[in-house]
């Protein structure tokens, strides 16, 4: 069973203890983070900007692109319609 009171055991103890806050005080503490550079921050702010700009701008864009393909295929039938009959005449007399 364990002494927990055991006086030997408390001076051992007392020497360990001792012995690692040495190694804490001779360690050399983390060097700290350092701050980026102020110029750098605000050349990244910058291009942020523009970017978000950019977005802005291009979301109409981006909105009315599948719109014109639609108009595009919508007017390439109508268009072959309207035209059906003439190519359907010029076939005929093609054939005789």
């Amino acid at each position: 069973m364990t002494h927990w009171f055991d006086r030997s055991a408390a001076a051992e103890g007392e020497q360990t203890i001792a012995d690692y806050m040495q190694k804490v005080v001779r360690a050399e503490a983390p060097e700290a983070p350092r701050l980026p550079d102020p110029a750098v921050l605000w050349v990244k702010a910058q291009l942020l900007k523009r970017w978000d700009a950019e977005q802005k701008a291009q979301a109409p864009l981006d909105l009315m692109e599948p719109v014109q393909v639609a108009a595009g295929l919508v007017t390439a039938v109508v268009l072959f319609a309207w035209s059906l009959p003439s190519l359907m005449r010029a076939l005929a007399l093609l054939r005789g």
